[in-house]
């Protein structure tokens, strides 16, 4: 009776072993479609976004041909155009590269959290691995490729034509759409790596 007994409670706990790992199996192979969809999510957002920045600058530019718009009164308009996507690249892809984010505060270095704000504004969004991925680790790079970028549109909107600087503001989000994706991939890689670690 005892060797039933034991035999009887062996079996249990192997079955008990295989179910853990059937759920632990499927709880990975969830994880890995959830690491794949967030570079899918992630590519998607930041190719509309390149494609609305892009057609922005081909508006801008009808509006300047088509009126007879002198270069400094659109001048604004183009270095906003080329200064504020290189500025918000690197919050923006900390909002879509792991999973869409459209609430709490993310940035670089210490968070500064304002004590009255909302519970759903108040939490950070988790930091990316290899982050910063846009100029470098402190904002001051970023501030200045985004004055060059700003600068780089004036002049070849002022020098050359609007059609030009059309075509630099397509070109603009294209840089940024690249970057993100390869951040966006070499990010689902890192997490799939952490998970088969963890597998070992």
């Amino acid at each position: 009776r005892g060797a039933c007994a034991a035999g009887a409670g062996g079996a249990g706990a192997g079955e008990e072993d295989q179910g853990q790992n059937a759920q632990w199996r499927q709880d990975a192979r969830l994880a890995r479609q959830n690491a794949l969809m967030d570079v899918v999510k992630c590519v998607v957002c930041w190719t509309l976004g390149a494609f609305f920045l892009a057609g922005i600058a081909w508006a801008i530019a009808h509006w300047t041909v088509s009126l007879a718009v002198p270069p400094h009164v659109v001048a604004p308009w183009w270095a906003l155009l080329g200064f504020m996507p290189v500025w918000f690249a690197e919050p923006l892809l900390q909002r879509s590269a792991a999973g869409i984010y459209l609430h709490g505060t993310c940035g670089q270095g210490p968070l500064s959290l304002c004590p009255t704000s909302p519970t759903a504004f108040a939490l950070a969004v988790p930091v990316l691995p290899g982050a910063p991925w846009f100029c470098g680790p402190t904002p001051l790079p970023r501030l200045a490729a985004g004055a060059a970028a700003a600068a780089v549109y004036v002049a070849v909107e002022w020098l050359v034509s609007p059609l030009a600087a059309a075509v630099a503001g397509t070109v603009g989000p294209a840089l940024l759409l690249l970057r993100a994706a390869h951040a966006a991939i070499w990010i689902c890689e890192w997490r799939l790596n952490l998970l088969w670690r963890k597998q070992k």
